[in-house]
């Protein structure tokens, strides 16, 4: 897996796959204005920090850069109309607005692949991919009108990894290569694979149970315990294949009474397990953290941080 160079972007117009599925939340009414027009703006940037890396090394030394990204999960193509009526709820414009004032530079939206192409702004942040025809189709020929926006392709989003054009379609038809938190992600799930420290703990949560439980059979053969916690763990009892595995090191969170969280109880249940371990490896909030009422998955949070594991 080639790594992104200097040599490899230099003066070139860079297609950076970058990971932009976030928490948004509404802003706060600004005064004078009706409710109807309060904007969304990022909850939670992990992600984007992640990928800040790689963006700036590419906005040094590229001619332009080019972010593609999805966030959320809008309607099928064949439930909208033509072309994409976009939802603003799932609007890349929280992004651009939160780049721009990360980078301290101008982002350009961009809502077509027209405007991306003739733009002469340095940094344009293409409009929610999934918001176009042939995206999650995996259209290859979408794919070739994406790929001709640009020299080279680095991906920069580790987690993207369901077939798209973007993802799967993209990186073959041009010069490709892994960005700098992509290689890191890679090297630490290796260590994980086979080397791990031991006590190891893994920590999965989400709403995606269809992505994560195969995950959580593979991390159980490895781990000495997983605790799973959020959607996935209202979910995972009902799966008779999981189940009948018998992975007795799954530990599976008891939520609170509204499902939104994990429960107190079981926090503390795990306290002992994540205060013991040399490695911890955590996928997914445990609850709807971006509300401070639900605080649980910052406690957890927490008691990872002081066990000074990896």
């Amino acid at each position: 897996m080639e790594v992104v160079t200097q040599g490899f972007v230099k003066d070139k117009k860079v297609l950076l796959r970058y990971d932009i599925d976030v928490a948004l939340r509404l802003a706060p009414l600004a005064q004078g204005k009706p409710a109807d027009e309060r904007e969304m703006v990022v909850s939670e940037d992990f992600k984007l920090k992640a990928g800040l890396s790689t963006l700036r090394f590419c906005l040094e030394n590229a001619s332009k850069v080019i972010i593609i990204g999805h966030l959320g999960r809008p309607a099928p193509p064949e439930e909208r109309d033509e072309p994409p009526s976009p939802s603003p709820d799932l609007s890349a414009k929280p992004i651009q607005e939160w780049l721009q004032q990360e980078l301290g530079q101008d982002v350009e939206l961009a809502t077509s692949l027209e405007e991306a192409a003739k733009s002469t702004s340095t940094l344009v942040l293409l409009e929610n991919i999934r918001f176009f025809h042939g995206e999650v189709e995996a259209s290859s020929d979408f794919a070739h009108k994406l790929a001709s926006l640009g020299d080279v392709y680095v991906n920069e989003a580790f987690s993207a990894h369901t077939p798209a054009a973007s993802t799967t379609i993209v990186p073959t038809l041009m010069p490709h290569a892994a960005g700098l938190h992509f290689i890191e992600e890679v090297r630490v799930l290796r260590e994980v694979r086979d080397n791990p420290k031991k006590p190891f703990v893994a920590i999965m949560g989400g709403a995606k149970v269809e992505d994560k439980l195969p995950v959580i059979g593979v991390l159980a053969k490895n781990a000495d315990a997983v605790l799973v916690g959020g959607k996935l763990a209202s979910e995972f009892t009902f799966d008779d294949a999981i189940a009948q595995q018998n992975m007795n090191n799954v530990l599976i969170g008891k939520l609170n009474e509204d499902g939104m969280d994990i429960a107190a109880e079981t926090t503390e249940s795990w306290r002992n397990l994540i205060m013991g371990a040399k490695m911890i490896v955590w996928n997914g909030p445990l609850g709807k953290f971006e509300d401070p009422k639900y605080d649980q998955s910052k406690k957890v949070a927490e008691m990872v941080l002081e066990s000074g594991a990896e």
